[in-house]
């Protein structure tokens, strides 16, 4: 993330401004790599979250809740012992620096006032945070780091603290790759000076509805497919996306779980399936078997018993060419022509057994796909509990057994509304999408799906009128950005009206056959 030196400055700016003369009530460490000290002053209280973990480093103030573990780490006994009761002087930023230091006037064990500064290193992979005595001395650090580990810079408790070391000689650190890749698409020089005229504004980059990265100035060179959107300071910027961030990842934590039941079901269907076909194809030859019985049967008179053999006349052939046909000598001649007939019967029944099984297995398989599909689009937990809930009406997970479980409420479809007025229901799952189409749409509502892809059915309330075409279009790209075109930028999305989408018998949850389809081309959007 582009945590770049002016960016930092301008965050720093404005937690000096809010924490200056702020009391430290507490300090937590809920995490390994993070720390929350919650402060009190100014007319009221404060969160300052840190963060020193490899792509989620940050200083920012924060409204969330952490639990903290039942045993503080060694660190946080270390920051308590050091800072409660202490106050911030002051947060700057040494020139050029990806770092903060927050200065704070602290209480030695005697009761005597003793400056202290907490070093924020925001480094990417080698983020930290460090505390420094009055002395200049490093008092500990949340990531030690030895002679063997850096031979340019150690940072161990004792040693005299000291700045990162400056980079390379003509190599500019003022801004991120991001940064400077939009100043290059601008037609200016990547450097400091060519950003006089920005004034820096917090700004969140968001793709497909998902934050994609932030920066201090809106980004033109991704085109419309990203929006630059402004937030009122930089904390509430940082706190936005990384909350944002961390729901996301830990819902694809949550669906883990579910995703690898999913895969194993669908890997064990498409093996079961390959097993299959290869046993279809050795029934190719079935019909030679019963061509080679009819050609025993109509030459008997000339065969004797322990033939290996017979050569006779092909009548299945033009001209009747002459063939030979292998026996098995240990077999009299009716026992041979009894034996292709039954090999032909065996092939025959088994071709038959295995055309339904294997449209079964390509059912199964296609019906597992759109799970996995519903995965990765599930945004919410609600999105999980119904496709788990589907799942076990599938029979692929089993309903938690006791007494006083509790019945969730069925997530219900996702709502939109266009800039028409008209309502668009979105399905969550199969299930839903069954529910929404055979039970939730009138028949003059208009139903939408992407053509040839998994993805949610979509239904847009017409009200007994025909749709306004921006209506129709806005639900055609809801239904791009809820199937597995998402990523494309247009996608083929068929439209008809509801009456016209009918059920197979014994088809799976959410297939379904339609007619009557127009195709619209629509931008995945959910936001339009």
């Amino acid at each position: 993330m582009p945590l770049d030196a002016i960016f930092i400055g301008e965050l720093g700016r404005e937690l000096n401004e809010r924490l200056t003369g702020m009391k430290i009530d507490r300090v937590q460490q809920p995490e390994k790599d993070t720390v929350l000290l919650v402060l009190r002053g100014n007319g009221g209280g404060a969160r300052l979250l840190i963060c020193f973990g490899s792509g989620s480093a940050r200083i920012c103030l924060t409204g969330a809740e952490y639990e903290n573990p039942a045993q503080p780490p060694m660190f946080c006994m270390l920051l308590r012992k050091h800072l409660l009761g202490g106050r911030i002087t002051g947060v700057t930023q040494p020139e050029g620096e990806r770092m903060l230091l927050v200065g704070l006037t602290a209480y030695d064990d005697m009761g005597e006032a003793v400056s202290r500064t907490l070093a924020v290193e925001l480094l990417g992979r080698n983020a930290n945070l460090i505390l420094v005595d009055e002395t200049g001395r490093i008092v500990d650090a949340a990531r030690r780091v030895d002679e063997e580990m850096s031979p340019l810079r150690q940072l161990m408790p004792g040693l005299l603290y000291r700045l990162p070391p400056k980079p390379e000689p003509g190599r500019f650190s003022g801004l991120s790759p991001l940064v400077r890749r939009e100043m290059e698409w601008r037609g200016l020089p990547p450097e400091r000076a060519s950003l006089e005229g920005v004034t820096p504004t917090p700004t969140m980059l968001v793709e497909q509805g998902q934050p994609k990265d932030f920066t201090f100035l809106p980004i033109l060179q991704y085109g419309p497919s990203v929006e630059s959107v402004t937030y009122p300071g930089w904390s509430a910027l940082l706190e936005a996306f990384y909350a944002e961030k961390d729901r996301v990842g830990h819902l694809k934590g949550r669906a883990r779980s579910l995703t690898k039941l999913v895969r194993s079901a669908k890997n064990r269907t498409e093996k079961k399936l390959a097993l299959r076909l290869q046993e279809l194809a050795a029934t190719a030859d079935r019909e030679e078997d019963k061509r080679r019985g009819d050609l025993i049967t109509a030459n008997i008179w000339r065969m004797k018993p322990g033939m290996a053999s017979v050569t006779v006349e092909d009548f299945y052939e033009p001209g009747s060419p002459a063939v030979t046909v292998p026996l098995d000598p240990r077999k009299s001649p009716q026992q041979n022509a009894a034996a292709c007939y039954k090999q032909y019967t065996k092939k025959k029944t088994a071709r038959e057994h295995l055309t339904a099984l294997i449209e079964e297995n390509r059912t199964e398989a296609d019906y597992l796909a759109s799970i996995a599909a519903e995965l990765d689009r599930a945004q919410t937990q609600g999105d999980l509990d119904v496709i788990r809930q589907e799942l076990v009406q599938a029979g692929y997970v089993r309903e938690p057994k006791g007494k006083g479980k509790r019945r969730e409420r069925p997530a219900q479809p996702m709502r939109f509304v266009t800039s028409g007025g008209l309502e668009v229901l979105v399905g969550r799952s199969n299930l839903q999408n069954d529910e929404l189409t055979f039970r939730i749409a009138r028949r003059t509502d208009l139903w939408l799906h992407a053509q040839k892809l998994h993805g949610a059915h979509v239904i847009l309330r017409c009200e007994g009128a025909e749709p306004d075409e921006r209506s129709v279009y806005e639900a055609a790209s809801l239904a791009a950005f809820y199937s597995e075109g998402s990523q494309a930028g247009r996608a083929a999305v068929d439209a008809t009206q509801a009456r016209n989408v009918k059920k197979p018998r014994g088809a799976r949850p959410g297939m379904v056959i339609y007619t009557g389809q127009r195709t619209i081309m629509a931008e995945p959007k959910k936001d339009i």
